[in-house]
């Protein structure tokens, strides 16, 4: 008696040899298709943090003249960047366009999860978070005006508990 893997082997030969082998087929050439212009990358939008809600932005001049409308809100903020911590680019503070002696509004970043270039400074900015009106302690309000000086210029002396108008930002987006 045959070993059946024998027979099974010249049975499977026998089919796959027995079907008609097809010539292969003439490929027509078609020309290629004409290249597309090259457009212009599309520019990369600067984030940092989480994407930005679709809510309409507000202007931070609306913010800064009514901040107790704001207080307790989350807002999309749109204006320019006054001020960045100058060690590590852990807050900013924001103003209305072209207003560099306006009251600021300080930016942190919730949870301390992102940081902002220094090189943010004076450009335009979308904003979003939680808005409060707050107390600073004297200390605390030294140790933003220390972080706050550039290489070489004196630090401003803080006397005083300050009241601030702040906006912890759970994302932020340069405005192009």
């Amino acid at each position: 008696m045959q070993h059946p893997s024998l027979i099974l082997a010249a049975l499977l030969s026998t089919l796959c040899c027995s079907r008609p082998v097809e010539a292969p087929r003439p490929v027509d050439p078609a020309p290629p298709p004409p290249a597309a212009p090259l457009a212009a990358p599309a520019a990369k939008t600067e984030r940092f943090g989480a994407l930005l809600s679709n809510a309409a932005p507000v202007a931070i001049a609306s913010v800064l003249a009514a901040p107790k409308d704001h207080a307790g809100k989350t807002v999309k903020v749109r204006g320019q960047v006054s001020g960045v911590c100058q060690k590590k680019g852990c807050w900013m503070t924001l103003v209305p366009p072209d207003q560099t002696d306006a009251t600021p509004v300080r930016i942190s970043f919730k949870d301390y999860g992102f940081f902002v270039p220094i090189s943010l400074l004076g450009k335009q900015v979308l904003a979003e978070g939680l808005f409060e009106v707050r107390t600073l302690p004297q200390a605390q309000a030294q140790h933003y005006a220390e972080d706050a000086v550039k290489a070489g210029q004196p630090v401003k002396k803080v006397v005083g508990d300050q009241q601030t108008l702040a906006l912890v930002a759970t994302g932020v987006e340069v405005v192009q």
